[in-house]
């Protein structure tokens, strides 16, 4: 059973991209524009510092400054979740209590990755970032990047702990989902779906939202998709979902950020290129993604 404190998870967010400077430093005002564009266009749900924000290649200070920042230009007009996940647990430990001092809402950890953990070694992982924290925290499960899948029994047995509220779960296997769902039916917990493809069929299953890559360029759309789903109106969210599917694709066409921040500074303002060892998309695909997004009405 949802609790009242848990709810307040369910619907739709965007993992936000991170704007960098021709420079390559962050830049703070496209930030906070970014910000301001997601909350006056409905998302109120806003994940920083996740893969698509390109968490790999920003320091840990930089990761603090993009917290507070979207903290401050939030303003209480939107839930602030950061990804605090890294290799190493002392490190993760020291994101998750920083954010918390920060003001951050609750916060996201991803798998730890390069020393694949002990079926047994990744429960007591997320169980200490729980117990260290004074926040909500949400499991991060995504497979493709880290090359550790929790395990739907893994998710069902951390789902009794108190301060675990939920997972954004970026395994796109819908059979898996359904199994995740469920076996936490009768907990206090929200699954959340990770990636664009999967996020209708997952809701129509049971699941509470989705973490959208696709809304950074597109959180109203997103949002309403989010929310016809979440009511029950599956004919308006499926025609919405298939509007904008080769939009998913699309932003795909290279490694996630890449044609992501393409896309964006193609419709909305400069957000800048990735940072190395990410490049800029290829001249022929950013055309292609021109024309995709031309047939989906988001140019």
């Amino acid at each position: 059973m949802i609790s009242k404190s848990t709810r307040r998870f369910i619907g739709a967010y965007t993992t936000l991209l991170t704007p960098f400077q021709p420079s390559g430093d962050l830049d703070e005002q496209a930030l906070r524009r970014l910000v301001d564009f997601q909350i006056d266009n409905g998302v109120t749900r806003l994940c920083p510092n996740g893969v698509t924000g390109e968490a790999a290649a920003l320091t840990d200070r930089e990761k603090l400054r993009i917290t507070e920042i979207c903290l401050e230009q939030a303003a209480g007009r939107a839930m602030v979740v950061p990804d605090v996940g890294t290799e190493n647990l002392t490190r993760t430990l020291e994101l998750a209590k920083a954010a918390e001092r920060l003001g951050a809402d609750a916060v996201l950890a991803f798998t730890p990755y390069l020393d694949p953990p002990t079926e047994r070694g990744l429960v007591e992982y997320f169980r200490k970032i729980a117990d260290s924290i004074g926040i909500p925290l949400l499991m991060h499960n995504l497979p493709g990047r880290t090359t550790v899948d929790t395990s739907p029994a893994q998710m069902a047995e951390l789902a009794a702990h108190p301060n675990i509220v939920g997972v954004k779960e970026g395994n796109q296997d819908i059979v898996r989902m359904r199994r995740v769902l469920h076996l936490v039916r009768d907990a206090d917990f929200v699954v959340l779906s990770g990636n664009d493809f999967t996020a209708l069929p997952a809701m129509l299953l049971g699941g509470h939202g989705h973490v959208s890559v696709a809304a950074n360029v597109m959180p109203r759309q997103s949002r309403s998709i989010v929310k016809a789903a979440l009511a029950g109106d599956f004919v308006t969210a499926r025609d919405l979902y298939l509007k904008f599917a080769e939009f998913y694709r699309a932003i795909y066409f290279a490694t996630n950020p890449i044609a992501l921040k393409k896309a964006f500074s193609l419709a909305h303002f400069d957000v800048g290129g990735p940072r190395l060892p990410l490049t800029p998309l290829p001249e022929d695909r950013v055309a292609e993604l021109e024309t995709i997004m031309k047939s989906c009405e988001l140019l």
